[in-house]
């Protein structure tokens, strides 16, 4: 494993925390706010789960990215082997 690949893994536990932590406490936020009648804590909440969203949104694009990687690699090692018109001929 590489370093960038073990940097991506660690990001990518990173990103599964945050969003796990985020929704704990998105619910707690709200459960409390509506509890004690706080609308400041209940945006609090809100906005845990909006975070939630980005996150997700960075877990999928990473996946996303991970794909269009590899399919960048074929695609440069197929044009590499491909004959180049440009390319003057002894």
């Amino acid at each position: 494993m590489t370093e960038r690949e073990a940097l991506a893994r660690r990001g990518k536990r990173l990103e599964y925390f945050t969003i796990g932590w985020n929704s704990l406490e998105g619910v707690i936020a709200i459960a409390a706010g509506a509890a004690a009648g706080s609308i400041s804590l209940v945006g609090f909440g809100v906005d845990s789960f909006i975070e939630v969203a980005s996150g997700s949104a960075v877990v999928a694009a990473g996946q996303a990215s991970a794909v269009v990687s590899g399919s960048v690699v074929v695609h440069r090692s197929v044009i590499a082997r491909a004959p180049s018109p440009n390319r003057r001929r002894p």
